[in-house]
């Protein structure tokens, strides 16, 4: 999935917006079992800069902060790579 973004000139970057404190972070990045994620990864405590951002939900940001598509998701439901890759081209085509 990575590489496809890469290709696309697109960035994933995951908000954890459950984390408390670094502690909780950490615990979060152990769960990669030792492997340095290919997508950033930034911490939000007591989501101070995302409040207005469902938690699992994902959104496409454009280069000047446009927010051009939003995926609602749950926990126990999320789109697919595959759909979410089509949108992106879909988004370039129309620039």
């Amino acid at each position: 999935m990575y590489r496809q973004l890469e290709k696309r000139d697109t960035v994933a970057i995951a908000i954890s917006q459950e984390d408390t404190d670094l502690k909780s972070a950490r615990k979060f990045m152990k769960a990669f079992k030792g492997k340095t994620p290919r997508f950033a990864i930034a911490a939000d405590f007591g989501r101070k800069a995302t409040p207005k951002y469902d938690r699992t939900t994902t959104y496409f940001i454009d280069k000047s902060g446009v927010v051009r598509q939003v995926f609602p998701m749950s926990i126990s439901h999320r789109a697919s790579w595959k759909t979410v890759v089509s949108e992106i081209d879909r988004l370039l085509e129309k620039g």
